[in-house]
């Protein structure tokens, strides 16, 4: 297989997984009959393996020099601790084994991400394309695994994930190994130094401002359609609109930026980012509008997402993009998306304050909008000898 082929099988298999995973694990676990509060204590668990784990594995494949071969380590270490699903051996098994599942499978999309931009030459356009086959993945599976919950229960999920951990396995077996070595003008760069770069700080806390405001539509989307008087049927319809129109933004990604400034670009994505959570939390009950607004999922995710990828490219020299794509994913998927769960949880109030979680969101992308403002538009690479002030 060709590299390209390789990358668009692996980010499909990785987002099929999480299309079986995320929105049925908690079916699953009720299924072996977890009460509430080990449900959330295993989540939780699973999510803090997002905000560590990233950073040890970048740290694992910057002293062995070979992405590759720790995307691989951390893909069968996951398999194996999936495995843990498969027998009910009661509750510590399942964390254990989860808790391992998680934090290995934390190793794949960083280096997968920094692995992708090397062999498409750094070309955002076509790691668009290669990209928006993940988000093909995710919504197939998503649909499907609906409909496999339907026809064969909550223990569909063990075999179903299994099945794309091991596609998973087999596209990573594909791609050819490189090595992205510090050339002699890179100078180590130090956790203190990134936060004393102002770009970077602005970057980083509009991009955690965003993710936070995604909290009250990924726990509680489903519960307020339900609330609203859509079916179960129509909630799906709707997020597998939402996923349609990323796949469409990812593929037309490369055209979309362009010679554009991604300043102007995030901008955009963050304003209307704002827009969406508005009109769901004050016309969610309008069908039409509420389906327009899934639109919009394009510019909140796929169009922000590829200006963020293209941000530490320019930022982060090659052999550190690893690095930069660890620390991405950990604080701004992990701790964003934690804290964001966190205060949606006691906004939410079973749904009585469904706008006060939608405002805050929309709040919180208007203040990113801001803050994306003060960036320059040109991004001056760090760890660069000669532009090192």
């Amino acid at each position: 297989m060709q590299p390209t082929q390789s990358l668009s099988l692996a980010y499909l298999a990785y987002f099929a997984v999480l299309g079986v995973f995320v929105p049925y694990v908690g079916i699953f676990l009720d299924h072996r009959g977890l009460n509430s509060q080990q449900i959330g204590t295993l989540l939780a668990i699973v999510t803090a393996m997002r905000i560590v784990g990233p950073n040890l594995w970048s740290l694992l494949a910057a002293k062995r020099g070979d992405p590759v071969g720790v995307m691989r380590l951390g893909a069968v270490l996951a398999a194996f601790g999936w495995c843990s699903t498969f027998v009910d051996a009661g509750y510590s098994m399942l964390l254990l084994g989860l808790a391992l599942y998680s934090l290995c499978w934390t190793a794949i999309l960083p280096q997968l991400e920094s692995a992708a931009f090397h062999y498409l030459n750094n070309d955002t356009g076509r790691y668009s394309k290669v990209r928006s086959s993940g988000s093909v993945g995710y919504i197939l599976l998503v649909v499907g695994s609906g409909m496999a919950l339907e026809q064969l229960g909550p223990g569909f999920l063990p075999g179903g994930a299994l099945l794309f951990l091991v596609l998973m396995l087999l596209a990573l077996w594909q791609l050819p190994a490189f090595s992205l070595q510090a050339t002699s003008t890179e100078v180590a760069i130090k956790f203190r130094t990134l936060w004393l770069h102002r770009p970077f700080v602005l970057f980083m806390f509009a991009a955690f401002l965003l993710q936070l405001s995604f909290a009250p539509f990924y726990s509680f989307f489903t519960l307020y359609c339900r609330d609203l008087g859509y079916s179960g049927t129509a909630s799906g319809l709707l997020i597998a609109l939402a996923v349609a129109a990323e796949v469409v933004a990812f593929f037309y990604a490369g055209k979309i930026l362009g010679q554009r400034s991604y300043t102007l670009l995030l901008g955009v994505c963050y304003l209307l980012t704002a827009l969406r959570w508005a009109v769901v939390g004050w016309f969610g009950h309008l069908p039409y509008v509420l389906a327009a607004s899934m639109l919009l999922h394009a510019f909140s995710f796929a169009v922000a997402h590829s200006c963020a990828m293209q941000f530490i490219q320019q930022f982060f020299p090659p052999a550190q993009r690893g690095r930069g794509q660890a620390l991405y994913a950990g604080l701004i998927y992990g701790g964003g998306g934690a804290l964001g769960a966190y205060i949606a949880g006691w906004t939410w109030q079973d749904g009585a304050g469904s706008q006060l979680s939608f405002g805050w969101a929309a709040g919180a992308c208007l203040l990113a909008f801001l803050l994306v403002l003060g960036l320059p538009r040109i991004i001056r690479p760090i760890g660069v000898a000669d532009t090192v002030s």
